[in-house]
């Protein structure tokens, strides 16, 4: 009975395949029709057994809606810091720092000449704050001390014509230094430098520059200065009421001035 069988299927077998292959013909064509994709693989058991898997052909997801698409974030960038000037730092060429170690005392009193027109007590006042400004000569180690007489040297405010009795060498227009004589020119003192010189300084930092400046020549700066170069701060022994030349202004010693030849021997 058995072998009856066998030779039963064995004979219509080729049928049942025909069957199969246009039931496959017809399944992938629904598939496709349906956007579906069929795979086909081979059973590893059973010799002849076809088996089907459906797998949903993937779809594209539905763009979101335009309010939940998130706006990139505008970020401004960070400003740069500010172009580092090199007289941002300086008080007016010096930078300023701990107190230097008094070296010498000098003493000096207050004196005039002429008609002198001007405040003497605003003078003095303002001559005593130029000289202890740390950024002055005060940075060189040497204090001044204002007395009534006899005194290491005499600060003059003079009457423009009379600056000349000091030396033929003095000027009626400027302000200068004889010996132990510190001559400032009264005109000077009021009005600052000639016009077109200096335009745009402030009085009181002219007249700092003017006492520091003839002060220096006393204390052994006898040479002036000129202008190292455009834009570059103008050394306090350079004669700035003339002009600076493209130097800026300055009415303190520079680094390189911080001596005194004839108080330090």
């Amino acid at each position: 009975m058995l072998g009856r069988i066998r030779r039963l299927l064995r004979s219509r077998w080729p049928l049942v395949a025909g069957a199969a292959s246009g039931g496959l013909i017809v399944v992938g064509l629904w598939f496709a029709a349906a956007g579906n994709t069929p795979s086909v693989a081979s059973g590893p058991d059973l010799e002849g057994t076809v088996a089907i898997s459906l797998t949903p052909a993937a779809s594209k997801a539905p763009p979101p809606p335009l309010d939940a698409v998130t706006p990139p974030v505008e970020t401004t960038p960070a400003s740069p810091p500010p172009s580092a000037d090199p007289s941002a730092a300086l008080a007016f060429g010096r930078l300023t720092g701990p107190e230097v170690p008094v070296r010498a005392t000098v003493t000096y009193q207050i004196a005039t000449r002429g008609e002198v027109t001007a405040d003497l007590d605003g003078f003095a006042a303002e001559v005593a704050s130029a000289l202890r400004d740390p950024r002055g000569w005060r940075a060189a180690g040497i204090v001044f001390e204002a007395v009534e007489s006899a005194s290491d040297i005499t600060i003059w405010l003079v009457e423009d014509g009379s600056v000349p009795s000091f030396s033929r060498a003095c000027s009626v227009l400027y302000s200068c230094s004889v010996g132990r004589n510190i001559v400032v020119n009264q005109s000077r003192w009021l009005q600052g430098a000639p016009a077109g010189a200096l335009d745009g300084v402030e009085l009181s930092q002219y007249r700092v520059m003017v006492v520091n400046h003839e002060v220096g020549h006393w204390l052994g700066h006898h040479r002036h200065s000129a202008c190292p170069g455009e834009g570059q701060i103008a050394p306090l022994m350079m004669q700035q009421s003339k002009g600076t030349d493209g130097c800026l202004f300055n009415p303190y010693p520079l680094d390189s001035e911080l001596t005194a030849p004839d108080l330090f021997r």
